[in-house]
């Protein structure tokens, strides 16, 4: 898949439990999420990490009657 992407940010949100093969980071009320720690990475307790996802950006549609 290729073309250009847009970079939607979701949202910064609080580590709240870290270990040797996950992080959890909680999204607001009682959801909270778990997500594979990468090997290596420099994850703490209390680190505000932006969660974002991309998209394909759409191709620019010309105006009708132009």
């Amino acid at each position: 898949m290729s073309g250009l992407r847009l970079q939607l940010i979701l949202g910064k949100y609080p580590v709240v439990y870290v270990d040797d093969f996950k992080f959890r980071l909680k999204l607001g009320g009682t959801t909270e999420i778990t997500i594979n720690r990468p090997e290596r990475s420099d994850i703490r307790d209390g680190d505000l990490l932006t969660l974002y996802t991309e998209v394909l950006l759409a191709p620019h549609k010309q105006a009708e009657g132009n």
